[in-house]
């Protein structure tokens, strides 16, 4: 019954939800956009397949390529039978340095290939040249929902990558550009947080360490005064901020990363949840050694140690992710 209330209000104003709510995960997100102009989803078989660039499965977490740029902002294209002035002026309109071609405009899953600012100079092109023949169509398409680091040197090699939805239409593009400003408000944030941290241990470190411990050690977040007077605390939605409520959360989810070091580490949980498929009982020591690099990684990235600058982290993240995408093989 609500199912069908949302999908009717969502229809009503010419939304969509995806993925779709009846098979969306219940601790996870969804994400709600304006129907494409193109209403009828096709099947696999109508779609030809899996296009060359795109990976065996969407992401299940962590940023995707949508967290570029949404895909219900504005795409600029072109389309069979455009001129090359044509694409210059609305290039020179909307400040494109390149744009897609369509067989259609009305149909973006007509996609025939990319026309780029450099391709139209003047000693490359005439005034008979048709716009079709400048056409790259060779050009990289992958999920709108595809984990976005897995894509990163595809969008460097190309300078650009395409994102389609379910139905196998184009909605938008992802530039160095669109690349470049994201990971710039990450590093922003990262920096500034840095800042922050390094600020509030200087500040705190002439504080003798049993007054620390026994103002750390009082309680939760919610049982801390804010007031001189001891009458006003900070409330639950205060603490948790994005409004979830914590009753709905499983334990795993308040873990911090030593803990997932000590719940690998026991025998019954190793058991019942790591050792399957291609992990052994052999393979434990490696993996808990694993789990302890990325923890002194991370530790090294969040508090930026000047020793080491973060791609050289990546190796030891990557050889924790090997592992656990084991595991999850084996689970599904």
């Amino acid at each position: 019954m609500v199912n069908r209330q949302i999908n009717a209000w969502l229809a009503k104003h010419e939304l969509e939800m995806f993925p779709d709510i009846s098979s969306a995960d219940y601790y996870g997100e969804v994400e709600i956009r304006r129907l494409s102009l193109s209403s009828e989803p096709k099947t696999p078989e109508e779609a030809g397949g899996p296009n060359e660039y795109s990976s065996d499965q969407a992401s299940t977490g962590g940023w995707v390529l949508s967290a570029l740029k949404s895909d219900a902002d504005e795409l600029d294209a072109l389309q069979y039978g455009d001129s090359v002035n044509d694409a210059i002026e609305l290039m020179q309109q909307r400040k494109r340095t390149k744009l897609p071609v369509f067989f259609s405009k009305s149909d973006r899953s007509t996609l025939i290939g990319t026309v780029t600012l450099s391709d139209l100079t003047f000693d490359k092109v005439s005034e008979r040249t048709k716009l079709i023949n400048v056409a790259t169509t060779q050009v990289p398409v992958v999920g709108t929902n595809e984990k976005l680091f897995d894509w990163v040197p595809t969008i460097l090699q190309h300078g650009f990558i395409y994102g389609k939805n379910p139905k196998d239409e184009i909605v938008q593009i992802y530039t160095t550009w669109d690349l470049a400003t994201h990971l710039n408000s990450i590093a922003a944030m990262f920096l500034r947080a840095n800042e922050i941290e390094e600020l509030l241990r200087g500040v705190l470190a002439d504080v003798p360490e049993h007054k620390l411990r026994a103002a750390i050690n009082r309680g939760p977040l919610t049982d801390i005064f804010v007031d001189a007077e001891e009458s006003i605390k900070l409330t639950a939605e205060e603490v948790r901020g994005d409004g979830s409520d914590d009753s709905e959360r499983s334990y795993a989810h308040t873990l911090m990363f030593a803990d997932y070091i000590k719940a690998a580490a026991d025998e019954t949980i190793w058991a019942e949840v790591f050792r399957g498929g291609r992990i052994t009982d052999e393979d434990k020591p490696r993996c808990i050694r694993s789990l302890n690099d990325a923890r002194l990684a991370r530790n090294r990235v969040m508090h930026f140690n000047r020793s080491q600058i973060p791609e050289d982290m990546i190796p030891s993240f990557e050889a924790l992710a090997a592992w656990l995408r084991q595991v999850v093989k084996s689970k599904s």
